[in-house]
């Protein structure tokens, strides 16, 4: 009789060989009970923006659920350092699982929880099990298996090896052409719609203005702005360019010595604060404005209080203070400063892709946690990046009410644009 414990460390040991797994088992992998509060903080957040990636996509909100069970199923712990990152093999085994969808729809799902993850190294609970399962799915379904394992370092397919699940046709070729097919005019819809839109909300920007959404859309963020985040920023920047907004000689207004010389008359002993100097960047640029401002009363000479990252990532500079002037114009100074505190009672409008309508929504402040380890709050839990979504807060800034034929038609606008198919109501 064969020992299996010896097989099983005889295969084990000649994939090692072969290069096929970076590192042994760990077999001292801890329970959840013994992680850190920290590490514990930090997987429960890349599971939930995972899981809220995926069900905010229509194409594969469906598999939300499964995704989860299987990321719980698969992810131990956070990596330390020198580790090997088992992410990799956990996507590849999501976007090639046969139980979920196929085609583009497998990669938007994988997309979804990479992104989730970046940053978050994780080790698997049998990263050896993992491999293996990971390579019957890529067998199974992969375009190009040999490819799809080279890049995870995995063994090529092996001399008369079947390609290919049960029920798929005996010709490997023929499924790997209808897989590329499906998943090339998935990505050729979803550009050409974004391209559509793009010219729609882009068109009426003058060069100026074209310039500053160019430089500005994606600053502060690592994967770049939500869509329909860079369509409500370019929306933005078109109402104030019909207000004849000029960021720069606003600067040049701040910086010039009469300018000095009211401020400190209208300060009157007054401490600029951080808070003070965010809301006059970006809603004082000439001297009827910053009177205006400080004859409001803005509550912003709290020297305690501690200013934030910029909401959904957008940059002081112009992006932020577009939005702060946009909320000033329709809802008033008081509101401008809500929304730089993020103010939980802020309501804002969310897509719900399970039903292809949207709700007005918000959440409680909570502690979380930067990638270096130190916390700061509060935030929303439907973000972009750091912060409010631009696109989440333009019915509320347009006092729009929820419901409202104004609201429901920028909820479809922004729904169609992001997601494509056919918006409906929850009824």
């Amino acid at each position: 009789m064969v020992d299996s414990r010896k097989s099983a460390q005889a295969k084990r040991q000649l994939r090692t060989r072969n290069g096929e797994f970076a590192e042994e088992d760990n077999k001292s992998l801890p329970s959840g009970d013994t992680l850190t509060a920290f590490e514990r903080k930090r997987l429960n957040n890349a599971m939930l923006a995972a899981e809220t990636n995926i069900i905010m996509d229509p194409d594969v909100a469906d598999y939300s659920q499964y995704a989860a069970s299987r990321l719980d199923e698969l992810v131990a712990r956070p990596a330390k350092p020198g580790e090997t990152d088992d992410m990799p093999l956990i996507v590849a085994n999501l976007r090639y699982d046969p139980m979920v969808a196929d085609g583009s729809r497998a990669d938007y799902l994988a997309d979804h929880v990479q992104a989730a993850y970046d940053g978050v190294p994780v080790k698997a609970r049998d990263r050896i099990q993992l491999a293996e399962e990971t390579r019957q799915h890529i067998l199974d379904t992969a375009v190009d298996p040999d490819k799809a394992l080279r890049e995870l370092g995995l063994r090529p397919v092996q001399p008369g090896e079947h390609v290919g699940g049960p029920d798929t046709p005996r010709f490997p070729g023929e499924l790997a052409e209808l897989r590329y097919q499906a998943a090339l005019k998935g990505e050729q819809t979803k550009q050409a719609r974004y391209d559509a839109a793009s010219e729609k909300h882009l068109a009426p920007l003058n060069e100026q203005m074209l310039g500053l959404y160019k430089a500005n859309v994606n600053r502060g963020l690592i994967n770049g702005s939500a869509f329909d985040d860079k369509m409500a920023f370019a929306d933005a920047l078109h109402e104030l360019q019909e207000d004849g907004w000029n960021p720069e000689k606003g600067k040049e207004y701040r910086q010039s010595k009469d300018f000095k010389k009211l401020e400190k008359q209208l300060l009157n002993g007054r401490k600029p604060t951080r808070r003070y100097r965010q809301l006059r960047d970006a809603l004082c640029d000439n001297e009827r404005e910053y009177r205006y401002f400080m004859e409001s009363k803005p509550d912003v000479f709290d020297p305690n209080e501690k200013v934030e990252k910029p909401f959904a990532g957008l940059g002081p500079d112009v992006g932020q203070a577009a939005m702060l002037r946009l909320t000033a114009k329709h809802r008033g100074i008081e509101d401008a400063v809500r929304l730089a505190r993020r103010d939980q009672s802020i309501e804002y409008t969310v897509a719900d892709a399970k039903t292809h309508t949207f709700r007005s929504d918000h959440d409680e402040l909570r502690m979380t946690y930067l990638s270096d380890g130190s916390p700061y709050k509060p935030e929303h839990t439907i973000i972009t990046a750091n912060g409010i979504k631009p696109a989440s807060v333009m019915s509320w800034i347009h006092r729009e009410k929820p419901g409202s034929p104004a609201w429901e038609q920028r909820a479809r606008q922004r729904f169609k644009e992001q997601n494509g198919g056919d918006w409906r109501s929850a009824g």
